[in-house]
């Protein structure tokens, strides 16, 4: 009885605190006060957490690039980089020219159209061996430009990083020409299919309009759309096979400028002063409190313990890791399929504000 007694006068107390107006006093004035002090403490806290993420970072980034600088300059390997740079680049060079021989023939016991092939194949080998040309002409400074490019790690090793990227770009370049060359002559083609298609079906684009209209041909204009037609569409497979291989090594060297990016985006973003303070003093970095109950017996007070929760790595990462501007993938995975398939350029890590043709 004297527990029901006890609950009915807390009841009846709580009851009468709630309808009297000192309550709607303290909401509506002492409440917003304490409240905006603790925010306005969590988010100078989270601020300054995020300036020390920052200081940390730079200086895990610099001291990084000395120790590239100093296993660069040591037992003079730069030299030896700049002798194997040259082999390299034409074993890769020669590699090319015998892909493209595979190609002028019967690749995998495809027939392909003669003339073209032998077209595209001559056109391709001739800027082959502009670029063969074009690194032994360079050949003599590779050990000086390297010389120099390692000394930029002291800036820090994201931008070490960040100039082997713009690197490996100027070494493939004729990858990436072979790549637009291809890309642009598939593309034309599939666009001029798609328009003579409409073209039998009766139909055209509406350019103003950005639809698919009805509109009638005359019989000099079906015939004509037929032999180009024709002409496009056994002309294609030929066409569509440099594409692809072309593609192929295009989408290899994305992919290693994509691992590069990946690592910079991670050196420049990652918390580390936020873990370190998680392991060190995980109560500084608190989710939340939790009670538990020491003594519960009928008639005695009740004894509470109060914990802090710590957060998780996870919430770590994802509440204090710091925001970049670097690239980041443009597309989807659908988006970038269409575009491989209409043959339009894919560049996925350009930033999303730039402007693109």
């Amino acid at each position: 009885t004297s527990d029901k007694e006890n609950k009915l006068w807390s009841l009846s107390f709580l009851t009468f605190f709630f309808k009297s107006p000192l309550c709607h006093w303290s909401m509506y004035h002492v409440a917003p006060v304490l409240f905006n002090k603790s925010y306005s403490h969590t988010l100078l806290f989270l601020i300054l957490c995020r300036k020390a993420n920052i200081f940390v970072s730079f200086l895990v980034d610099i001291a990084l690039g000395l120790l590239l600088i100093s296993w660069l300059y040591r037992e003079n390997r730069i030299s030896k980089l700049a002798d194997t740079l040259v082999p390299v680049a034409d074993h890769v060079a020669k590699e090319l020219q015998e892909l493209l021989e595979w190609l002028m023939g019967a690749p995998a016991g495809l027939k392909m159209n003669r003339a073209l092939d032998q077209v595209l194949g001559r056109f391709f080998l001739y800027h082959i061996h502009l670029w063969i040309s074009y690194i032994h002409l360079m050949s003599p400074f590779i050990e000086r430009i390297l010389w120099y490019v390692g000394l930029s790690a002291c800036l820090g090793l994201t931008f070490a990083l960040s100039i082997l990227s713009d690197i490996v770009a100027l070494l493939t370049f004729h990858i990436y020409c072979f790549y637009v060359y291809g890309a642009r002559l598939y593309c034309l083609k599939i666009y001029g299919l798609s328009s003579l298609w409409r073209l039998f079906r009766g139909k055209k684009w509406n350019v103003l309009r950005q639809r698919v209209d009805s509109c009638s041909y005359d019989l000099d204009q079906l015939f004509i759309g037929t032999l180009l037609f024709t002409i496009l569409l056994f002309l294609l497979p030929t066409t569509a096979l440099y594409y692809l291989v072309f593609t192929l090594l295009r989408l290899v060297v994305v992919l290693f400028q994509g691992v590069i990016h990946l690592s910079v985006d991670f050196i420049n973003s990652f918390p580390l002063f936020a873990i370190v303070l998680r392991i060190c003093r995980p109560y500084r970095l608190a989710e939340g409190v939790k009670f538990n109950v020491l003594c519960q017996e009928p008639g005695t007070p009740l004894h509470l313990m109060m914990e802090i929760n710590p957060l998780k790595c996870s919430s770590v990462l994802q509440c204090y890791r710091m925001p970049t501007y670097s690239c980041s993938p443009k597309d989807s995975w659908a988006a970038l399929c269409k575009k491989l398939f209409v043959g339009e350029l894919i560049y996925p890590w350009k930033q999303k504000t730039a402007k693109t043709d």
